[in-house]
């Protein structure tokens, strides 16, 4: 329990002392990241709507398809 809040202080005074380096560090780190992760987020909104789209037009054939295949055809008359 000593050794946990000895921990705690010097961490404290770690983060005083080097926050704002750290924080530079840390944002100067992950902007690459970032820009990878809303790169991949942008191709995967891309793919699945394309995905989307053409699952739309098959349910769309297949359902006039069925329409066609149920209707009634026109009587003939003479």
């Amino acid at each position: 329990m000593v050794r946990f809040i000895l921990g705690v202080i010097a961490g404290g005074f770690a983060v005083l002392y080097w926050g704002d380096q750290l924080r530079e560090l840390a944002a100067s780190k992950t902007k690459d990241v970032r820009k990878g992760a809303a790169d991949t987020l942008q191709s995967v909104e891309n793919k699945a709507g394309n995905v989307l789209d053409m699952a739309k037009e098959q349910v769309s054939s297949v359902l006039q398809s069925g329409q066609e295949a149920i209707r009634p055809s026109p009587t003939r008359t003479r």
